[in-house]
Order: structure tokens, then C-alpha cells, then sequence
């Protein structure tokens, strides 16, 4: 297996779980409870687990932008892939 096909094949599975619906349901859910017991922190003192539930949230969309990256460079790939085979 070529690395190009390998990055097709990681494409693909990145793209499956992005329109996974259980997914979606994960990251939401994971969101809204991070929001949740931010909001419910009445701790003025308690500054850190404000900021790591912040840093949480945050980090739920560098996830998904990972994902999407891999699959939108995958389906550059692909498309090279295709035209390559296309010349030959």
C-alpha cells in the first residue's frame, strides 16, 4: 500500500466519523456538559477548573479540525490518484 492510498484509506475513515452520528451526539453532548458545570462553578477563587473546562471545550473543535483536515487532504489524494491514472 502506497502511502498516497494510505492517506485515501485515512481519508475515507476520518470522513465516516465526521458524519457519524454518534459523533456528533459525543461531541455535543461532551460540549454542553463542559459548558454546563462551567457555568454552574460559583467558585469566584476557582480560576483553574474554569480555564480547563474552557480548554475542554476549545479542544472538542481542534478534533473535529483535525478530522476534516485529514479527510480534505485524503480526497486531494484521491483526486491526484485519479488523474494519474487517468494519464497513464
Amino acid at each position: 500500500m502506497s502511502i498516497t492510498h494510505e492517506e485515501a484509506v485515512k481519508a475515507e475513515q476520518a470522513q465516516q466519523i465526521l458524519n457519524s452520528e454518534i459523533f456528533k451526539e459525543v461531541l455535543e453532548n461532551l460540549k454542553q456538559s463542559y459548558i454546563d458545570a462551567w457555568l454552574k462553578d460559583q467558585d469566584i477563587d476557582n480560576v483553574n477548573s474554569r480555564e480547563h473546562l474552557h480548554k475542554s471545550v476549545l479542544l472538542l473543535s481542534e478534533i473535529e479540525k483535525h478530522l476534516r483536515i485529514v479527510a480534505e487532504k485524503g480526497k486531494l489524494t484521491q483526486s491526484y490518484i485519479n488523474k494519474i491514472r487517468n494519464i497513464v
